[in-house]
């Protein structure tokens, strides 16, 4: 009987120490923030060698009247398989008015393909003060 118990504190000892140590539970992969941003957004975007690393360069096409600020991109590093084994969040200077684009760059790890989202922004809203 002792041994039995001593066993299952073990176990649950050892199950308890595998949840608690970083990285053998996976964390849940990001998704963007803004969903439909399809809507109003598109992206461009190449995977390139700058200096010895890799990164993404692109630009975030606005193809709506609205005006954007604080926008982020999401990339996307995959495997063969099509599972992602990194991710990045990075800004996208500027402001993007309606029909333009703004330029990015996301330093990335080698992979095998790569996957770019917008993962959020704020519609910036213009006000105009009527004078009498």
């Amino acid at each position: 009987m002792a041994s039995s118990i001593r066993r299952l504190g073990a176990l649950v000892l050892g199950v308890a120490l595998a949840l608690a140590t970083p990285g053998l539970a996976r964390a849940r992969d990001l998704e963007p923030l803004m969903h439909g941003w399809e809507q109003h957004l598109s992206i461009t975007w190449n995977p390139v060698q700058q200096h010895g690393r890799t990164e993404i360069e692109g630009y975030v096409i606005n193809r709506s009247p609205y005006r954007f600020g604080r926008l982020r991109v999401l990339v996307d590093s995959l495997d063969d398989a099509g599972r992602i084994v990194d991710q990045r969040v990075s800004w996208v200077h500027g402001e993007l008015p309606g029909d333009s684009r703004l330029y990015f760059e996301v330093p990335v790890k080698p992979a095998s393909n790569y996957r770019v989202s917008v993962f959020s922004y704020d519609r910036l809203e213009e006000f105009s003060m009527m004078l009498p």
